[in-house]
């Protein structure tokens, strides 16, 4: 799989006005939220999911999701994680460098009865987990390329660096076989080697769902650059 980082003056500016407009919203995003019929609280400062990229990944892991044990890697309150262990019956571990938002997603695990589902880990990215331990990762990374001091929800680097680095310890957590479930934009530049799977408009923008399989037999060493280990979908 390979990302390729958009880089045209024109992408940068829209992605800079979408995020500004993302900057507007998420302040105010906050408290007791219903999200796909859980009760979600979400306290100040952690990602909402009131924005088209949550919504989009949780109805692709809904679509393509069965049996087994999952990861979300960057859970934050848990909306995403929680909705799918509700609605699969599987087991979720979550993870986040944020102790804040991981301890509102045990809070929410509890409030919506899914504590024996759901186990959240505070580590970043998920370098607490060992390789080749889940059947599902998600991921929901923030994805424009745009410097990270401007917003650590939204801004993957300015060449994708953090973006590139969430997917790929994502992946290397996955079995063999295992299903790689991720989000991008139009103005996060291009994937290759992984299939399309939805798409929705955002603000300034189209916001978008990929699945990426882990390559069965014996693992291939990584690329160099942008690519990480494996094979499309």
């Amino acid at each position: 799989m390979e990302i390729a980082p958009e880089m045209s003056t024109a992408a940068r500016l829209k992605a800079l006005v979408a995020l500004a407009a993302l900057k507007i919203l998420s302040p105010i995003a906050w408290g007791r939220l219903c999200f796909k019929g859980l009760r979600i609280t979400v306290p100040r400062g952690c990602f909402a999911p009131i924005f088209v990229s949550t919504s989009l990944l949780s109805d692709t892991a809904s679509a393509l999701v069965k049996k087994g044990l999952a990861v979300e890697v960057g859970a934050g309150c848990g909306s995403l994680a929680l909705s799918l262990a509700r609605e699969k019956e599987v087991e979720v571990v979550g993870t986040d460098v944020d102790l804040h938002c991981l301890r509102a997603s045990l809070a929410n695990a509890k409030l919506n009865e899914l504590s024996s589902r759901y186990h959240p880990v505070a580590c970043r990215e998920a370098s607490c987990l060992r390789d080749r331990a889940f059947d599902y990762a998600l991921a929901n990374p923030p994805y424009f390329p745009l410097d990270q001091r401007l917003s650590l929800s939204a801004c993957g680097g300015a060449s994708l660096e953090v973006y590139r680095r969430i997917l790929a310890d994502a992946a290397r957590v996955l079995k063999q076989g295992g299903l790689l479930l991720f989000t991008a934009s139009t103005l996060t530049g291009q994937v290759r080697g992984a299939l399309l799977v939805g798409e929705r408009w955002a603000f300034f923008d189209r916001v978008r769902a990929y699945a990426w399989r882990k390559p069965s037999g014996p693992s291939p060493n990584r690329p160099r650059g942008t690519r990480a280990a494996g094979s499309p979908a």
